[in-house]
């Protein structure tokens, strides 16, 4: 008896064992959640249901109430009076008016679990007069939840069919099984358009799967079918089930029709509906007619709707009328008229005159309205972003303010063409009109969001800083409510753009549909990364405990596989949300600790005369990640402390950052140092090297990063937009890396890109091709900082797919002598290819060096190694002719090519010009490509960044 508890419920009675899980459904006599409590059940999980069956049926829980584990309490959510032992989730399916304060107690008393089922009807802008209520609720669960740092997550539904249905949704296939069960099957229905409704028992299995997935908190998922089935292919199946079903019916196969939420969905929750749609329809209608339920026809329901929506009009249109009269006033009535007084003006004129103000009225004035709305919209959007990048977050909110009003004169050119509209007149324009629209609103809302959350991300770096005694974490919270909300609505607005062919617009339109897309961009890019960091911080700055990083400097004019080599490191804690310590030190002074002989690799020890492995040279691997643990490994051997993770920049990401700060004065070596001369500065104050007691301050290098530090760090009124952004560049480009010893926070980093792994060999990307250059500069200088290099790659598809490269590498070493810092540009390259790779030559110059290359296999690659040598002012060529074991199958005439090339950190925007080569008798389809010869192409670029190709042929 010890494991039962008491009554929680006096009134019901009803007892649960504390040794399994404890679910309530809100909601449970509904269609939805009748089955989410057979399944819970099934799951062994005990329930307790409560629903005031105002708009449900208590018929649909006859099995439920046949199990021990499931109780019912017949109430409205608002009157729910439960004292639980214990309680792990709450399924939440409310009806409109449904009053939560009781349910949301319940939530926070007990830090359970909850889930929301929402409504993807919210994505629809049209639809929201309808499903306010349902969007209120979704804030308020939100805001909640944040409030008490609580465990929510939302899951918005589409049209779901199967037993128990109640036939209220107005998609398609409802109606088919509606006419299905009322015989009226054979009776003319729209069939061109398509279904993406989900079976019942799909939709229970996700909906549980988002609720027990520990990586669902504040997310919105959606629950929408990912494949879209034909209308007419549905009606077919009913009309006869059993013959499709023994058929095994495979419906015809439609582009995607995917939803905000619905990619996440899927990749996330690993979710895919299991059910066919054959014996899922044969199951709905078995239901119905074996249970002999009757089913309101489909007439008698619109008939109901329409009279309930006319009455809805008239009502509303009543409240209007009495709220336009101003107080104390009485409605005045129109005098009766006694007719038309005659006319002075000749009819002809009359005419005439109606003409010209017709047409004044109709065509050039609201084009007049509509040219001046984009233009205040687009302007004032534009100056919002730019304000936003600067920090001016009151100055931003109040241009996107501006831009709505712009958007408001678009739409009030609609409401005065309402007429022509309804007559069905330029219908695919007025669609277009409506999408730009739509997409220009869901753009503007997501700025102003973005601009709210980015405000209270930046308060809390300023906290952070020291900048404020409170805890950073209630602007955490902020931020991830005000960016999430901001992501909705970019995701709306990309769901518009690519779900709308807007090639057939006039080109002031197609105009503005760019110029609208392209701030969305800008915007989805800043929301992107703000959103990361709304994540990551508060992890990284450790609110409940202290956390240490290492920070290493890379010299990327001495250029090693991840960036640089490494002369300055820093270590950077944080205690309770706030910055504990900065220090900053050169790299010799710890090197020096090492009391063990670490063997360096090969090249190291043969290139650089390196008998020993130390800190400074732990970047010898290009996968960040590895170097990043080889870095740690190093300095917990040479300093006796551990750190959470590390992070890596070099003097371009130094440069960025000085854009942000301004200058810096460095008093010991007398110098100003900016943006515009920090490579001539830290090159003209080189050092050969730093040895403790050689010298009596700090290397420059170390000087000019402890001074950076410092003024972001501990000075106020730092531009932390400008900050984030120089950041946000640099990891962009790759010369700014982060590794983090929490693994979950580090998978969060990869799927970002910000950790700048050296992809792996899989089954995923088996059949693409690949390249990486690796370049080490061993010869002790910084004669990276007087090359120039660019990269040509000459690709032959052979007629039976064989893939066949030419590459060249042309290097200028402008190094003015052999006296450090310049010199002999001592190179040893790593070239990594596809496994199975045969290099079939390599030239240096006018020198056949193939002997000389050696070969491994590393990251699931085929490796060749060779050391490369330019002297100053020479000029010399790599070539590498080398054949892929990839090999492009054409099916049916067609076939697919995808190039991956790796850029290396540390490096900068060196040139890049691809040429692909393919057979006669086909066609490439690119968009990049400038096509230069009858089967040739050509695609100029720059390595600033990692580039994919995808090229189709047919």
């Amino acid at each position: 008896m010890d494991q039962i508890a008491d009554s929680i419920n006096k009134k019901n009675s009803i007892l649960l064992a504390r040794n399994s899980p404890v679910a309530l459904v809100v909601g449970a006599a509904s269609f939805l959640g009748s089955h989410l409590v057979d399944k819970l059940l099934d799951k062994n999980i005990q329930v307790v249901g409560t629903d005031d069956l105002t708009a449900s049926d208590k018929r649909n829980l006859r099995k439920a109430s046949e199990n021990r584990n499931f109780h019912m309490v017949i109430d409205s959510p608002e009157k729910l009076d439960l004292d639980l032992p214990r309680l792990d989730y709450i399924f939440l399916i409310p009806q409109k008016n449904t009053k939560l304060i009781k349910v949301l107690e319940l939530f926070k008393s007990t830090k359970c679990r909850m889930l929301l089922l929402s409504s993807i009807e919210l994505y629809d802008k049209s639809s929201g007069h309808r499903f306010g209520w349902l969007k209120e609720i979704e804030e308020d669960i939100a805001k909640f939840a944040g409030d008490h740092n609580l465990n929510a997550r939302i899951l918005r539904v589409g049209p779901i069919f199967g037993p128990r249905m109640d036939f209220e949704d107005s998609d398609p296939i409802v109606r088919l099984i509606n006419q299905a069960l009322t015989e009226d099957l054979q009776k003319e229905v729209s069939l061109e358009f398509s279904s993406r409704a989900l079976y019942v028992a799909d939709a229970v299995d996700l909906t549980i799967k988002t609720i027990l997935s520990g990586a669902t908190a504040q997310k919105i998922f959606d629950a929408v079918s990912p494949t879209p089935i034909k209308v007419s292919e549905i009606k077919q199946i009913l009309l006869d089930p059993v013959w499709y079903e023994n058929k095994d019916f495979d419906p015809t196969e439609l582009p995607p029709w995917p939803t905000p939420n619905l990619d996440k969905t899927i990749k996330h929750l690993n979710w895919h509906p299991k059910h066919k749609l054959t014996p899922s329809l044969r199951d709905t209608l078995s239901y119905f007619k074996d249970n002999e339920i009757e089913v309101p026809r489909a007439e008698d329901k619109k008939l109901k709707l329409e009279e309930s929506m006319k009455g809805e009009l008239e009502s509303f249109k009543q409240e209007v009328k009495k709220e336009d009269l101003p107080a104390g006033r009485q409605e005045i009535k129109p005098e009766k008229k006694k007719g038309l007084p005659k006319l002075a003006v000749p009819w002809s004129k009359l005419v005439q005159l109606a003409v010209v103000i017709l047409v004044t009225y109709a065509f050039i004035w609201p084009g007049l309205i509509l040219g001046w709305g984009f233009i205040t919209y687009r302007y004032n959007l534009n100056q919002g972003l730019e304000s936003l990048e600067k920090g001016e977050f009151d100055k931003s909110l109040i241009q996107v303010k501006q831009a709505r009003s712009g958007l408001t004169a678009v739409r009030s050119i609609y409401e005065i063409l309402e007429p022509i509209k309804a007559t069905g007149v330029l219908k695919e324009r007025f669609e277009l009109g409506d999408s730009l629209i739509a997409l220009s609103s869901f753009t503007a809302s997501s700025a102003e969001n973005t601009a709210k959350g980015v405000q209270a991300l930046y308060q809390s770096l300023k906290v952070i800083m020291g900048e404020g005694s409170e805890s950073p974490s209630q602007y955490f919270t902020t931020a991830q409510v005000d960016l999430s909300l901001a992501g909705e609505d970019i995701s709306r607005a990309h769901a518009i753009i690519s779900g709308n062919n807007f090639n057939s617009l006039p080109k002031i339109l197609a105009e503005k549909v760019s110029g609208v897309g392209g701030k969305l961009d800008q915007y989805s890019n800043l929301l992107q990364k703000a959103h990361t960091l709304s994540i990551l911080l508060p992890k990284l700055v450790a609110l409940d405990g202290s956390k240490n990083y290492l920070v290493l400097l890379q010299n990327n004019m001495e250029l090693r596989p991840t960036g640089g080599f490494i002369g300055s490191f820093a270590k950077i804690s944080f205690e309770a949300g706030k910055l504990k310590g900065l220090e900053v030190n050169d790299i010799y002074n710890i090197d020096g600790n090492l009391e063990l002989h670490v063997e360096p690799p090969k090249e190291i020890k043969e290139d650089l005369g390196q008998i020993n492995w130390y800190l400074r040279d732990s970047n010898w691997e290009p996968d960040f990640p590895t170097a990043a643990r080889q870095a740690e490994w190093f300095y917990a051997k040479e300093t006796g402390e551990r750190v959470e993770g590390t992070v890596a920049l070099d003097i371009t990401a130094v440069e960025e950052l000085l854009n942000a700060v301004g200058p810096l004065d460095l008093p010991d070596y007398n110098e100003k140092i900016t943006a515009e001369n920090l490579f001539e500065k830290a090159v003209s104050h080189a050092e050969t090297g730093f040895f403790p007691g050689s010298q009596a301050k700090k290397s420059f290098l170390t000087a000019l990063v402890n001074e950076l530090f410092n003024k972001i760090f501990f000075l106020p009124g730092n531009n932390w937009p400008g900050i984030v952004s120089a950041l946000a560049r640099s990891l962009d480009e790759k010369h700014l890396s982060i590794y983090l010893d929490d693994t979950k926070l580090f998978s969060y980093l990869t799927s970002e890109g910000w950790t700048h792994v050296l992809p792996r060999a899989s089954d995923q990307n088996k059949d693409r091709d690949f390249l990486s250059l690796v370049e080490a500069n061993l010869g002790a200088n910084k004669a990276n900082y007087y090359l120039d290099r660019n990269y040509k790659l000459e690709t032959v598809i052979g007629k039976d797919g064989e893939v066949k490269h030419r590459l060249r590498v042309s290097y200028i070493n402008r190094s003015p002598s052999d006296t450090f810092p310049a010199g002999m540009y001592k190179n040893r390259m790593r070239v990594y290819l596809p496994f199975g790779t045969k290099l079939d030559r390599v030239l240096w110059a006018e020198s056949d060096i193939t002997r000389d290359v050696t070969n491994f296999v590393d990251y699931g690659r085929s490796g060749f190694s060779m050391l490369l040598e330019l002297a100053p002012k020479e000029q010399k060529t790599l070539v590498l002719d080398y054949s892929v074991p990839t090999k492009l199958e054409f099916e049916n005439d067609k076939a697919s090519y995808r190039l991956d090339i790796i850029k290396q950190a540390g490096i900068l925007k060196d040139p890049l010009e691809w040429t692909i080569f393919y057979p006669i008798g086909y066609q490439i389809v690119s968009t990049q490509a400038k096509k230069i010869g009858p089967q040739e192409q050509t695609i100029q670029t720059d390595l600033s960044k990692d580039r994919s190709f995808e090229v189709e042929f047919k």
